[in-house]
């Protein structure tokens, strides 16, 4: 096939157009159907990440859309589990990889699009072309995509932190006209994708929220803490029906994640809705799981504690108690955002804990130049609310 014209572009040079000597751009037809099976075997019968880039460097020029986004998926399922996506992102064939889909992503079905998505942001590459290419494809395909497209795709951009509200707007139009097809874990990632992106989209909201209502016995844990904590950020107002509702259903649950837990706090804190039988239940069930705290768990659930100033119950004061020994055999892991929040929340709770204390200061000498203002600040404050001087820190913050 050939089209009168004067230049290649670079997709044309990938897509093994030639330019012939009379102005005239040769297009090759698309691969067989034959080889591009033979493509999509080779392609899956790669057992790790390594050997589909191999293949991708030996056969890339015989790859069409389908095969190109199979390898974008497969990179990353193999990277993600072998947890070497950034040894992946840095190989010399990556590149390659990313060439191709920039190339064919104007032919991606709405299958080899959400694949792509998902594994591009799963592997947190954040190309900038090739996401504004696969966002335009997006739009393009909208009629097509399912309710497990929509949500994946609302998934890899909000786990990018890219933002494009009209890509999102048209999501939330499309799922609106598919919500009696989706799954609770769709649900579960659109207002997840919404919220790490700050898009109200009021209508699908209201929308969601009443299927949640609906289906609520059908999420998991993690599921429920991700909604609840959705419409937080947010700011939707859920009302009283989804708020009891909720409440029942996690006291009825028994095995909770760390990062469940802090969710449910620090939406009951940034609501601030005060319920102590809840937030002691979440303090019961965190110090199950105090062992396998990470910093940002502990802080957030000590700090939802402090900010609607619980007082006087037994399981938090527990909690408090039992997070003293992880503070101060863990502190140096701790990030400053965590030093201060815990920090400041042992503070208002006036609770008393100079070795606490110590560990947190030394920790954060240790990072002094990691640290923003505001949370030196709240550091600073916290120690002197607590009678606590801490030498090494003060000269640091100086």
């Amino acid at each position: 096939m050939g089209v009168e014209n004067d230049f290649l572009t670079g997709d044309d040079i990938v897509n093994g157009c030639v330019l012939a000597p009379d102005g005239y751009i040769y297009r090759p037809p698309p691969p067989s159907k034959n080889l591009t099976i033979e493509m999509q075997v080779t392609v899956t019968d790669c057992r790790d990440w390594r050997e589909v880039l191999a293949v991708v460097d030996d056969m890339g020029d015989l790859f069409d859309f389908r095969n190109t986004s199979t390898a974008v998926h497969r990179v990353a399922k193999f990277s993600f589990a072998q947890t070497e996506c950034k040894l992946a992102l840095s190989d010399p064939r990556f590149p390659r990889l990313l060439q191709l889909l920039r190339a064919k992503c104007r032919d991606l079905s709405a299958w080899g699009l959400s694949d792509a998505c998902w594994g591009l942001a799963k592997m947190q590459c954040r190309d900038e072309e090739v996401f504004r290419r696969l966002s335009l494809r997006t739009r393009q395909l909208m009629h097509e995509l399912d309710p497990q497209g929509l949500a994946i795709i609302a998934w890899a951009f909000g786990t990018i932190g890219r933002q494009d509200d009209e890509l999102l707007a048209a999501i939330a139009e499309e799922s609106r006209k598919k919500l009696d097809s989706f799954g609770v874990q769709n649900i579960s990632n659109l207002l997840w994708a919404n919220a790490t992106l700050g898009v109200r989209a009021d209508a699908l909201h209201a929308d969601l929220l009443q299927e949640s209502l609906r289906r609520l016995d059908e999420f998991t844990t993690q599921e429920l803490a991700i909604i609840n904590w959705a419409f937080t950020k947010l700011a939707y107002p859920v009302g009283d029906e989804w708020k009891t509702a909720f409440r029942t259903r996690v006291l009825r649950l028994k095995e909770y994640a760390p990062s469940e837990l802090s969710m449910i706090a620090w939406a009951l804190a940034t609501r601030g809705d005060y319920d102590p039988e809840l937030m002691a239940y979440v303090a019961r069930r965190s110090m199950e799981l105090m062992r396998s705290f990470t910093g940002q768990n502990l802080a957030t659930i000590i700090w939802a504690i402090a900010t609607v100033s619980y007082k006087d119950d037994h399981s938090i004061d527990e909690f408090l108690r039992m997070s003293l020994g992880a503070i101060i055999g863990r502190a140096n892991e701790f990030q400053p955002l965590n030093i201060a929040l815990i920090s400041w929340g042992l503070s208002k709770l006036s609770f008393k804990a100079d070795e606490a204390f110590k560990a947190l200061c030394d920790s954060a000498v240790a990072q002094i130049d990691s640290f923003v203002p505001q949370n030196l600040v709240q550091v600073l404050w916290a120690c002197g609310t607590c009678g606590y001087r801490h030498e090494q820190f003060l000269r640091g913050m100086a």
